[in-house]
Order: C-alpha cells, then sequence, then structure tokens
C-alpha cells in the first residue's frame, strides 16, 4: 500500500493558505530524507505519531504510536516559494519469515495534527514568526500494550526512531508539537532582530 500523498497535499495546501495565502508552497515525498542531513538553507521538523499498518503478505493489522514523519523545509523569499520534503518510516510485520516494510495508514484527524505541526513549525523556522502553542497528547485509536518493536522498524533499523537506544536524541524544537486550538486562532508576534 501507497501513502495517500493526495490528501496530505491537499491538508498541507488549506492549512498554509490560512497563514501564509499569497505565498506558494509545494509538498513532496522523499524517500531517501534523512534527518539531520540537511541542504544548506534547509530547516528539519521530525514527530512521531499514531498509525496502522497492514502486513501485505499476511493481512495482519497493527498499530503503532512510534511512526516516525520527518520533514525538511526550505523558503525563497525573494521568489517567494516554499518547499516542503516528507517521509514517512515503514514497518514490517512482525509474524512474518520475510516481512516486507509496509507503509502506514493515517487517519485524516492525525494528518490534519502532523500538518499543524508542521506548518507551525514553516512559520517558526522559515518566517521567524514567534507563535503560542500548547502541547497536547496524540490521538490513538486503541489502547497500545508491549514493547516497540524496533527489530522491524525502518527508522530504528536506520538509528533515528526516538525509541531506539542509540538513536541521536530530537532536539527540543523537534519534540512532536499537537495543536490543541484550531490553526486560524494562533497568536503570532513580531521577531526581535538578532
Amino acid at each position: 500500500m501507497d501513502l495517500d500523498v493526495k490528501v496530505w497535499k491537499r491538508m498541507f495546501q488549506e492549512l498554509i493558505r490560512e497563514v501564509k495565502p499569497w505565498h506558494t508552497w509545494q509538498l513532496t515525498l522523499d524517500k531517501s530524507l534523512l534527518p539531520n542531513i540537511l541542504k544548506p538553507g534547509w530547516a528539519q521538523y521530525q514527530q512521531w505519531t499514531f498509525a496502522w499498518f497492514q502486513c501485505s503478505l499476511c493481512s495482519r493489522n497493527w498499530a503503532s504510536a512510534q511512526v516516525q514523519v520527518l520533514f525538511h523545509m526550505h523558503w525563497s523569499e525573494g521568489e517567494s516559494r516554499g518547499q516542503v520534503k516528507m517521509r514517512v518510516f515503514a514497518q514490517r510485520c512482525q509474524k512474518c519469515a520475510q516481512p516486507s516494510f509496509e507503509v502506514p495508514e493515517f487517519t485524516e484527524e492525525n494528518i490534519s495534527r502532523i500538518l499543524n505541526n508542521l506548518v507551525l513549525q514553516i512559520l517558526k523556522k522559515c518566517y521567524r514568526e514567534g507563535i503560542k502553542f500548547v502541547k497536547s497528547p496524540m490521538i490513538k485509536d486503541i489502547a497500545l500494550k508491549g514493547p516497540h518493536n524496533s527489530d522491524n522498524c525502518e527508522a530504528c533499523l536506520q538509528g533515528i526512531c526516538v525509541q531506539n537506544d542509540i538513536a541521536t536524541p530530537l532536539p527540543a524544537q523537534a519534540q512532536p508539537w499537537v495543536l490543541s486550538v484550531p490553526l486560524v486562532s494562533f497568536t503570532v508576534k513580531a521577531s526581535s532582530s538578532v
């Protein structure tokens, strides 16, 4: 199963146009994206969230609250154009002998929360605007039990999962933020000169 990029792009456009209606932003999927490996002028945002998976071999379903989503973003002020590259890390079925990495399925509510957080990070990192917002818990469809299965987590195997002991800890600004207020009610304060 492939990630429904059209839903992500549509929701991202709706959200970014609420705060920057005269600017053009593009969201693209990039499966080669890696954390902390940025082109000059690019910024990063990484979040973990809840999603569902289904094995393409045995049709087994499982849920995970440790799904990694990575964004790299760049704003070109001269062109009034921005670009966001996104990578969603996959997981494998723990029951199958030679499972493939499966792409997660997200609820629209969680996609909206992830993209709200992304827009906040764009405002903060690309436009240098101060935003007041409150952290709130992610939305889980079910209660989860048991440890994170690092052997079947693509992010863990690449050493970047927050559940992996060898992973590099995320900087404070990359911790997952979830909005508790609608995007239109943000308070934007003028940035101070440094």
